[in-house]
């Protein structure tokens, strides 16, 4: 497991954040991942993953699949939330998913800040584009 991987789960359990890591301790992965749960005023209970390699981490949300009928104005309003937050990308995947990702600049001395900052960034912004992102799911 990388040392920005231990450092970020050492400072999500001082904050009293809960987390889940998929990858043991001793693994040598090229790809850590560590997963945390939260639920907003608007976002229903979503879990974001943290992908992290020995240079950063790239953060994922899935928020649900969107309606075969909506595909054409969820693209549009991906498009529109891609303009509006541009450290984020929302993207409809091929097989009908709506996902948010973030990448993250996170060595060992910084992952903590970086790591749990960027992952208010992402649940903060969700919570707010929700209801507009509800209309196509």
């Amino acid at each position: 497991m990388y040392d920005n991987s231990l450092a970020l789960m050492h400072a999500m359990r001082e904050a009293g954040i809960d987390y889940r890591s998929d990858t043991p301790e001793d693994d040598e992965n090229l790809i850590d991942t560590v997963r945390v749960g939260w639920m907003g005023k608007h976002l229903p209970r979503c879990v974001l993953a943290f992908r992290i390699n020995d240079r950063g981490a790239h953060l994922e949300a899935s928020l649900g699949d969107i309606a075969p009928a909506a595909r054409s104005a969820a693209l549009e309003l991906v498009n529109a939330l891609n303009g509006e937050y541009r450290w984020m990308k929302f993207a409809v995947e091929e097989g009908g998913a709506l996902v948010c990702t973030s990448d993250i600049f996170m060595v060992p001395e910084v992952a903590g800040l970086f790591g749990i900052a960027g992952m208010g960034r992402m649940f903060d912004t969700l919570d707010e584009v929700y209801p507009r992102l509800a209309e196509v799911l």
